[in-house]
């Protein structure tokens, strides 16, 4: 009898522990109480890795918003604007048909309409994928991706990757030769009055982290070791 007792208070223990760990990773998700340090009371904030997948991105909430969430993104996080998706949709209805945007999604022109009702241009290019390399500011393409149009905005290219910020999945990096499949061939730039942040993500997030290190790693291994003489450390550069 003694035994089984043991075994229950080892069960509930084990029960109880796991609620208290479920309701700590609850929490978690917002901020972490760290109740204090010496005197002072300390909060510290916790991303968690969706919130650094959409960093500077405004995620899609519908089917069919994939377009205004993308164009949301450029005007808030690259031009400083402050416009809801919500907001978004219903302007670019005006003059939509309902039925057919929620079927299909808008369109770059439903897209360039509503940039020019708020006094900003908007230019549509057909280039090819070389061009992606020299982009100077993120752009809005169309791809097709297993039989769905889907929009997203292009960072810029770099080594055979395109670095795109995708409404549905966040911030991502796709081989060149992958994302050329499903593109149309055609960007949509947006130029407003005022340049785009530098400082925003959208244009500070260009690259490959990985393939950074991976280029570092390889440029350690192939530099001539120094040479120590006369108490100095040199290379030989003649």
């Amino acid at each position: 009898m003694a035994k089984a007792n043991t075994t229950r208070n080892w069960l509930s223990g084990i029960a109880a522990a796991a609620l208290s760990l479920a309701a700590m990773a609850a929490q978690a998700q917002t901020a972490l109480d760290a109740t204090r340090i010496g005197s002072a009371p300390v909060v510290k904030q916790v991303k968690t890795f969706r919130d650094l997948r959409f960093r500077d991105m405004m995620p899609q909430h519908y089917d069919f918003s994939c377009g205004s969430a993308a164009l949301a993104t450029l005007l808030n996080n690259g031009y400083g604007m402050n416009v809801s998706e919500t907001d978004l949709i219903k302007k670019m209805l005006v003059g939509a048909d309902p039925k057919e945007v929620v079927r299909n999604g808008f369109s770059m022109l439903d897209m360039k309409r509503y940039v020019e009702s708020i006094g900003m241009r908007a230019h549509g290019f057909r280039v090819k994928p070389d061009a992606l390399y020299q982009l100077q500011m993120p752009v809005i393409a169309l791809m097709e991706i297993r039989g769905y149009r889907h929009f997203v905005l292009v960072k810029g290219a770099s080594a055979g990757r395109v670095f795109i910020a995708d409404p549905a999945l966040g911030h991502r990096v796709v081989f060149e030769n992958d994302f050329v499949k499903g593109w149309n061939g055609v960007i949509l730039a947006v130029v407003g009055s005022k340049p785009i942040d530098p400082d925003s993500f959208l244009m500070r997030d260009r690259g490959s982290l990985a393939l950074k290190r991976r280029m570092d790693a390889l440029d350690r291994a192939t530099t001539p070791p120094p040479v120590l003489e006369f108490g100095l450390m040199r290379t030989d550069l003649l």
